[in-house]
């Protein structure tokens, strides 16, 4: 099992009070984190009897969770464990239980010393379920696909993902030199190993796969259980073939303006379904909606939104084609997507991606605006002899002065030029 940059975040909570809540979309890699949460406690000689698993997709264990606290912990002590000392209880699939969140309120509540680990694979089905009442009780870590950092490491490419991680974009210090950083003498092999993750993405299933025809096949029997399972089960959707038929022109236009009267007459898809679909498609981790960057409604667009996928893999499986990147069309849309998504999995709690564009179509592809910064980053994903700064940036510089460390990431470039940084986008 590899070790996602998560687990550490993990790691610091595993000892205080609150539940960990673990959700993100299946085969993500939820449970196999919570196995290795397991086999870190096992590692620092926590009892057997301390430790329990449970997999709510076993119909036995669900009856059992549906009888309530006294079933649970009844369970518990007839398989050893002692509710006076410290009880480590792993549940996963938690959605599936009909009222999960009153059962964790009443545990948390009435047994001090049980520590309760939980996933769930879909927000709609968490968000349907957990109420209020377990306010300060929870603590929620959203499980992306594998970074491109991670992806490598799956790849066996440990001083690969090393470079990334202390050169990318995230650990770059402002007064840095694009060419002096030594992630430039590994473009070669780090490129090389992008372009895969481009067109296959970062579910770990995929990533560790090695035969195209065996992972296109696990990428095609992820699509449809998500879509059979996730969607007409959780979501009760009787128009499958409408939703499809969404998910697929939201593909080939990740990342441009969603228009929703267009996207209704594409699908033929009522303008409020198309709404509640998209809601669908949020809430159960296939795409991800960014808002507009805007401080002046007159001149900047201010309402609509734009939509990217949250793995790239999932992408082209919705719109069949999983072709190498030399021969593709879309190129730079799968790059601007997964800039998208590497930004979503490593910004800071209380930074916000945005986009901006003017009325006049004059753009910037994402604002990363947090406290005390601002910081536009435009994709150019093509070669480029020398630098060259995007109309946007310029644009973007003038309206707004204090904003901070413009990037533009590209194809293969490191340099910079008048304040402007340029560095590969698998360094994002």
């Amino acid at each position: 099992m590899y070790r996602r940059e998560v687990f550490s975040d993990l790691l610091a909570y595993l000892d205080q009070p609150e539940i960990l809540l673990l959700v993100g979309a299946r085969q993500v890699g939820k449970t196999t984190l919570m196995k290795m949460l397991l086999t870190h406690l096992r590692q620092r000689g926590e009892p057997e009897q301390a430790l329990h698993y449970l997999d709510l997709e076993d119909m036995a264990l669900l009856h059992l969770l549906e009888g309530g606290q006294h079933e649970l912990t009844g369970w518990l002590a007839a398989h050893g464990a002692d509710l006076s000392r410290k009880v480590y209880v792993f549940i996963d699939e938690i959605q599936y239980l009909s009222n999960p969140s009153n059962l964790l309120k009443l545990l948390a509540d009435s047994q001090p010393n049980l520590k309760l680990i939980v996933s769930g694979s879909s927000t709609l089905e968490i968000r349907r379920k957990f109420t209020d009442s377990l306010a300060g009780r929870k603590l929620v870590f959203e499980i992306y696909p594998l970074s491109f950092a991670e992806f490598l490491v799956f790849r066996g490419e440990d001083r690969l993902a090393q470079a990334v991680r202390d050169n990318g974009v995230r650990a770059l210090a402002a007064d840095a030199d694009p060419m002096a950083l030594p992630a430039r003498f590994l473009a070669a092999d780090c490129f090389r190993y992008y372009q895969e993750f481009l067109v296959w993405g970062g579910y770990p299933r995929i990533a560790l796969e090695p035969d195209e025809q065996r992972k296109a096949a696990y990428l095609a029997e992820l699509y449809n259980a998500y879509v059979r399972k996730d969607i007409k089960d959780l979501a009760r959707i009787d128009n499958v073939s409408g939703f499809n038929n969404l998910i697929a022109a939201l593909a080939h236009q990740a990342g441009g303006l969603a228009n929703i009267s267009e996207l209704s007459n594409v699908t033929r898809l009522a303008r409020d379904t198309v709404e509640h679909y998209l809601f669908l498609l949020e809430n159960t981790f296939i795409i991800k909606g960014t808002l507009p960057f805007s401080r002046n409604p007159r001149k900047e667009i201010s309402k609509m939104r734009k939509y990217y996928f949250l793995d790239n893999g999932l992408r082209n499986m919705a719109i069949r084609s999983l072709a190498a990147l030399d021969s593709r069309s879309d190129a730079g849309e799968l790059a601007e997507n997964a800039v998208f998504t590497e930004l979503t999995k490593r910004s800071p709690l209380l930074e916000e991606i945005g986009f901006w564009r003017t009325q006049t179509k004059t753009e910037v592809d994402f604002i990363l605006q947090g406290e005390g910064h601002l910081r536009p980053v435009e994709v150019k994903f093509r070669p480029l002899s020398k630098p060259k700064i995007p109309g946007g940036i310029r644009s973007f510089m003038q309206d707004y002065p204090a904003a901070q460390d413009p990037l533009v990431l590209t194809r293969d470039h490191f340099g910079a030029a008048d304040g402007v940084k340029f560095l590969p986008c698998w360094l994002a």
